[in-house]
């Protein structure tokens, strides 16, 4: 024990001859900023614990408090439109109301208007797209539009002037305003 005791004190005497001379933090920032500068290939740059010393000295005896809050102020942009013009808004409102077909309808009009189509006088090809069509245009856009689908088609030859009159009727029993 006593070997070792006087060896590690030998050490130590040693250690300090060792080591080159202390630089106080600002130097050894200076020396590191000139040897960049020079592009020293033999610089060495300070040990970590120099560097956290040359950043936690630079307020010698100033304790900084880590809750403090920063305040900041929130500046608002000036460029903001203040109310809405005319033209900006959007959305339809409420629609003007309309005559057309009762959706609850449609199956009593499908089948009634089957049978009014089941005509010979009214070609095959046609019967299906007159029902569709009767139909759509009654229920989406109005009935006038319908009855003057029934009405062009009558004047093509494709309905006859009974089954139009019939359709006519149909349509008209069908509808409701919305």
């Amino acid at each position: 024990m006593a070997e070792l005791r006087r060896k590690s004190e030998a050490l130590k005497k040693a250690a300090p001859s060792a080591q080159p001379t202390e630089l106080t933090p600002v130097e050894a920032v200076e020396q590191a900023v000139e040897a960049i500068e020079q592009d020293d290939p033999n610089f060495e740059t300070p040990v970590e614990d120099e560097l956290i010393e040359v950043v936690s000295l630079d307020a010698p005896g100033k304790v900084k408090n880590i809750f403090k809050q920063i305040e900041t102020k929130i500046v608002k942009p000036d460029n903001r439109r203040h109310g809405r013009r005319r033209f900006d808004k959007k959305g339809g409102g409420r629609q003007k109301q309309e005559k057309r077909l009762n959706r609850q309808k449609y199956l009593e009009y499908k089948y009634a208007a089957r049978d009014i189509l089941d005509n010979p006088d009214v070609p095959e090809e046609h019967r299906s797209n007159v029902l569709g069509q009767i139909w759509a245009k009654g229920e989406r856009v109005s009935i006038e539009e319908s009855l003057t689908f029934i009405e062009q088609k009558q004047a093509e030859l494709v309905l006859p002037e009974a089954v139009a009159d019939s359709l006519r009727d149909l349509v008209k029993r069908m509808t409701t305003r919305r």
